[in-house]
């Protein structure tokens, strides 16, 4: 007795770590990555993207943080591991990843606690790893170190580490490229360990520019996490991670230009709301702002002469449909070139939420 569809395959969903499922066949052709991918950074030309993996890696990169590149016209992906970066590193790939103008360079954020100042042939001290690249592969270049941050009178860092007296450990996160008329383009810098941002020539490794945004005694307490930089090179933005709040900076000037409080906790003993993304429209109208512990994307209102409004306009839910409780945590947020469709990726759900910015989700 024949039994004609006894043997056929039948898909089989693919288990996730966060105990939900993905169904088979997949969507286009899925790739491993290495552990813990942190942030990803589409070249100039549309190109290449590169993903920062900040994880103990895997034993196919011989446990070494890496920056994946993929071809995003053949969808071939390179793993480019990073030897300073094993698994007894004083160092980490950490957060930070972006391109030059050209496409010819990327800059990745490299955070160090228990070595901060480098000093020794495997240290590098907080900095930015800075890597060329042709034809979509990389090679290690140069460093551009971060030094300890001076802080104001009256405040002091709370880390453990051993650091002089009235000094910070930075620990670079986010990164955006800036660019200035006339000059080599800037690297704006979220120091998350010692509350500023840095605005850095690409060229010499000089600090330009430095916004304190302590908002205590105590350093770290606003956790500085992600930046970005409007095209023309003139103001920039940073989320504050703990303190609930996105900052504006005018990059020129180098003077605070204002500050929107983000769903901030209600008594001192709550929690934020962790800002940890944000996105420009494409007519720099507006700055969504991706709240991870409120399963909510912010709009800010940005002016023509973009300053930013004192106010959200509009909260976007990222929660599933019937969803009650808390639990999307979206930790990344993009808006389609057209400007038409804002797209969040919810870190917890394992899914992209996509609205029309009329205010429709689907």
């Amino acid at each position: 007795m024949a039994f004609p569809h006894a043997f056929a395959q039948v898909p089989t969903p693919i288990d996730l770590p966060s105990s939900k499922q993905l169904s088979t066949p997949l969507p286009g052709t899925p790739f491993k990555t290495n552990s813990l991918p942190m942030f990803m950074a589409v070249s100039p030309d549309g190109h290449y993207a590169a993903t920062l993996n900040g994880g103990y890696g895997t034993a196919e990169s011989d446990y070494d943080e890496s920056v994946l590149v993929v071809d995003l016209q053949t969808g071939q992906p390179l793993d480019f591991p990073d030897v300073r970066t094993g698994l007894r590193a004083h160092q980490t790939l950490y957060q930070g990843l972006a391109w030059s103008a050209d496409g010819t360079h990327l800059f990745a954020s490299m955070a160090s606690l228990t070595a901060p100042t480098g000093g020794k042939p495997d240290t590098t001290g907080n900095a930015i790893a800075v890597y060329s690249v042709a034809g979509g592969k990389l090679k290690a270049e140069r460093l551009l170190p971060i030094p300890l941050q001076k802080l104001a009178a009256g405040k002091k860092s709370t880390l453990r580490n051993p650091v002089p007296e009235g000094m910070a450990i930075p620990y670079p996160s986010g990164l955006a490229l800036v660019h200035r008329q006339g000059k080599a383009d800037g690297l704006l810098i979220a120091d998350d360990m010692s509350d500023d941002v840095l605005l850095m020539d690409t060229s010499s490794g000089d600090i330009v520019t430095r916004w304190d945004l302590s908002s205590a005694s105590a350093v770290p307490a606003a956790y500085p996490i992600v930046v970005t930089a409007t095209p023309d090179g003139r103001h920039g933005f940073v989320a504050l991670w703990n303190s609930s709040a996105v900052v504006e900076l005018d990059l020129e000037s180098g003077q605070t230009l204002g500050r929107v409080e983000l769903l901030g906790p209600k008594t001192p003993t709550s929690a934020g709301s962790h800002p940890a993304a944000l996105a420009l429209s494409p007519d720099q109208r507006t700055l969504f702002v991706a709240l991870a512990n409120r399963d909510m994307v912010a709009a800010v209102p940005v002016a023509k002469n973009g300053i930013m409004g004192a106010r959200v306009r509009q909260f976007f839910d990222t929660k599933l449909p019937g969803q009650t409780y808390f639990g999307a945590v979206p930790d990344a947020v993009a808006v389609s070139p057209d400007g038409k469709q804002l797209f969040a990726a919810n870190a917890s759900a394992d899914a992209v939420a996509v609205y029309d910015l009329n205010g429709k989700s689907s």
